[in-house]
């Protein structure tokens, strides 16, 4: 296998990807979190499952085009990913939550963890931060560091911090705060809504169908990783980067999850470069 390609994404609209249960006291559709940190993710198996989706509609618009303007002609998406008797090529690991937005009195801040950014932006940042940040924040960027920070209801001191770095999707605001502390931040901050289900027949509320679900806020920007079982096929190692360009504007569009018909779902994707940088090394994929 080659090295895993990490993509990148930013929520265009709020995401919903339904865990199809509840919490006493909590909201009644809840998301998928992860087990261990209690952070909302992404599944892989969402992630390859609008993919190929996306592949197949891609595949079918290129049988109408010439063969020099097919994006996808050398692709086969059965290959890529597998039958109900065979395995496919291509690995999708789970969507972490990288840089998660909220609101602050210098505005809209980005909220990380040096274990985040030490993953998937490839910098080494543990001679950076001390070892426990317990309620204090390092900016990134774009934090005046004379002034306080709230991050909605917490008001946290921030560390001076003498390095400021770019940071994809034009984040202006970033701070790193504790492992600790970031779950927390996160699931306060996530997006609520109430919705009523509709009698078809009048066309009004039903009685007693007022239900409440929550979503990871849009602005939010996070990263999946897919490989490519080479062993198995005769991929090029090109194969992801041509297939994730192709389906970008189906995800920018239709997106991923549930309440789609609600204004949810939709992805801005962003490809790993191939060079390193403070940025990440990320590139649009429709570049």
């Amino acid at each position: 296998m080659w090295k895993p390609k990490k993509v990148f994404a930013r929520a265009l609209d709020p995401v919903h990807i339904g865990a199809g249960g509840y919490k006493l006291g909590w909201v009644d559709n809840t998301i998928v979190r992860d087990p261990a940190t209690n952070v909302p993710k992404i599944p892989g198996t969402s992630i390859a499952g609008v993919v190929k989706a996306f592949a197949e509609i891609v595949k079918e618009e290129d049988e109408e085009k010439n063969e020099s303007k097919r994006v996808l002609k050398d692709l086969d998406i059965k290959e890529l990913f597998g039958t109900d008797s065979k395995k496919g090529a291509l690995r999708f690991y789970d969507g972490q939550i990288i840089f998660f937005p909220v609101s602050s009195i210098q505005g809209t801040v980005w909220v990380t963890t040096s274990e985040l950014l030490n993953y998937w932006l490839e910098e080494d940042w543990t001679n950076e931060f001390p070892d426990k940040l317990e309620d204090k924040v390092i900016p990134l960027c774009g934090i005046d560091p004379t002034k306080p920070l709230n991050l909605v209801w917490l008001l946290l001191k921030v560390e001076s911090s003498d390095q400021e770095i770019l940071l994809p999707f034009g984040v202006k605001r970033a701070v790193v705060v504790s492992d600790k502390l970031f779950p927390h931040i996160v699931n306060d901050n996530l997006e609520v809504r109430t919705s009523v289900r509709i009698d078809r027949d009048t066309g009004t509320a039903v009685e007693g169908a007022l239900f409440t679900y929550e979503a990871i806020p849009r602005g939010a920007i996070l990263g999946f990783e897919v490989c490519l079982d080479r062993m198995r096929n005769s991929f090029s190692e090109d194969t992801i980067n041509k297939l994730i360009k192709a389906v970008e504007p189906y995800f920018r569009n239709l997106g991923i999850g549930g309440m789609g018909t609600r204004g949810f779902g939709r992805l801005e994707v962003l490809l790993e470069n191939d060079g390193s940088g403070s940025t990440g090394g990320v590139t649009d994929a429709q570049s």
